[in-house]
Order: structure tokens, then sequence, then C-alpha cells
């Protein structure tokens, strides 16, 4: 075939080899160079034409696999915020209701309930330690919970400010000693709790400090240190929000619960020394 020499030299040649085969195949006659030039430009008519195609399947391609990325990337910022509102939900259920189920003293106090016949002779009991309480421990909060009591009290009463160095005047916990001394069936838990100003692990320890310092100043009047355990919550319990100063004093607090000890407990006869003792 005339001018077929020159096909390789041309850019695409082989591609435009085979086309003109499939031409020769089709029945289309080469005779002359100007056939050749002629199936050349037709030629490169139809590479523009699949180029434009190819360019055209590419940048649909493009712009779905943009779409899923986008959509993709909606989901997992959907996920997230949703996760993220899940934990700031509870976190601010925690902030605001304080006493949760890993609270110490209500744990203590709920599960230190019995019912029964020794469960009323304790809420008996309680009764009256708590009115005493409220009368002794002036400025102080004193509620029956279940069958113990719970205590709370204003950190300013006791310590100094970022301080876990007690008080010159510690009549209230002077009162409290005489109090325990007094009703030897009654264990007490002393939790300590911060605002949260600060250093989370610094209002950690604060808060554990200041337990410790209320359960030792208790031990030197006398009180046993088998009735008494302590914990710090630091800021993780607050009974009020922390964006305001009174919300934030409420939180700086001691809290104290008293529960009727496995003696007292386990009493349900009244042939029981701990029952005539009570009773007495």
């Amino acid at each position: 075939m005339v001018g077929f020499r020159w096909i390789a030299a041309i850019p695409g040649g082989m591609e435009f080899s085979v086309f003109i085969i499939k031409r020769v195949r089709e029945n289309t006659v080469l005779t002359s160079q100007k056939t050749v030039l002629a199936m050349k430009q037709e030629f490169i008519s139809w590479k523009q034409k699949q180029e434009f195609i190819s360019w055209k399947q590419k940048l649909v391609s493009w712009v779905i696999l943009v779409g899923l990325l986008g959509v993709l990337c909606l989901v997992i910022v959907s996920c997230a915020s949703a996760q993220t509102a899940g934990l700031s939900s509870n976190k601010a259920s925690v902030k605001t209701e304080g006493h949760q189920l890993d609270n110490t003293i209500v744990g203590v106090l709920a599960s230190a309930s019995v019912g029964g016949a020794a469960g009323s002779l304790i809420s008996q009991e309680m009764d009256k330690q708590a009115s005493e309480f409220r009368s002794r421990l002036e400025g102080a909060q004193v509620v029956r919970f279940q069958e113990g009591i719970l205590i709370t009290i204003d950190s300013r009463l006791l310590f100094e400010e970022d301080s876990y160095g007690l008080q010159s005047n510690t009549r209230m916990l002077k009162d409290l000693a005489r109090m325990l001394q007094k009703y030897l069936y009654t264990n007490a838990v002393i939790e300590g709790h911060t605002d949260n100003v600060g250093e989370e692990i610094y209002n950690q320890s604060l808060s554990e400090n200041r337990a410790h310092e209320i359960e030792n100043y208790l031990i030197r009047k006398g009180v046993d240190d088998a009735r008494m355990k302590t914990i710090g919550y630091g800021e993780r319990q607050p009974i009020a929000s922390n964006d305001t100063d009174v919300g934030r004093q409420r939180n700086r607090r001691i809290e104290i619960g008293l529960y009727a000890n496995d003696q007292l407990r386990q009493s349900t006869s009244k042939a029981d020394e701990t029952y005539t003792a009570l009773k007495q």
C-alpha cells in the first residue's frame, strides 16, 4: 500500500495502523497516498472524539467520586456530632444532678437498707440521730436518706480557702465527734468535693486531702478509724452549675453519710443486745 512507510512516524501510528486495517477489512480500498491522508484526517477526528468521550467519562467519574467522599464526610461528621452531644448530655446530667449511682455515700446508704423489722428499727434510730445532728451542727444541711443520714457542709465552715488545713475553730467537728462516740452503731463515709476552677488533678487531690483531714481529726477525738472511710471526688460530682459563683460555692463541700453498721443491721430480735441498747 502507498504511503504506509511513514505511518509509524505520526503520533499514534500503531493505533492508526489498527484503524486502517479495520477499514481494509471493511472493504475500504487504499489506492493512493491521498486516500491514506484522507483516512488520516478521519482517524484524527475519530481520535479527538474518543478523547473527548474519555475526558467526559473521567470528569463524570471524578464528580461521582467527589460526591461520594462528600457524603462520607457528612456521615462521619454527623456521627461524631451525635456522639459528642451524647457525651455532653451525660456530662451535663452529672453536673446538675450531683448524687449519681457512683457516689459512695448514696451507694452505701442504699446498700445499707435492710427493710423489715431491722429496717424499721434503723429508721427510727436514724430519725432520732438526724434530729440531734440538725440541732448541733449549725450551718450544716442534714437530711434523711433511706435508712441513713446525709450531712452536707460548706467547705468554708471547715477549711481555709484553697487549703486542706482545718480552721482553728472546729466546733462543728467537735460536735460531730461527740455524736459519733455517742452512737457507736453508726458508721460514716466522708467525701470531699470541689468546683471546676483550676486543674482537675489539683482539685482531686484537694478533695481527698480534705476528707482525710476530717477523718484524722475524728480519730484524734477518739472515733474508731474502722468506722470511717474517705474518698475525694474533686470536681466530678457537682450539685449545682459551675457557671456562677453561687453554684461553685455549693459544689465546694464536704458530705458525710451516716449508716447503721453490720451489727445494727443484723439485729432483728428484741432479745438482741443491740436492739435492747438502742431502746434504752
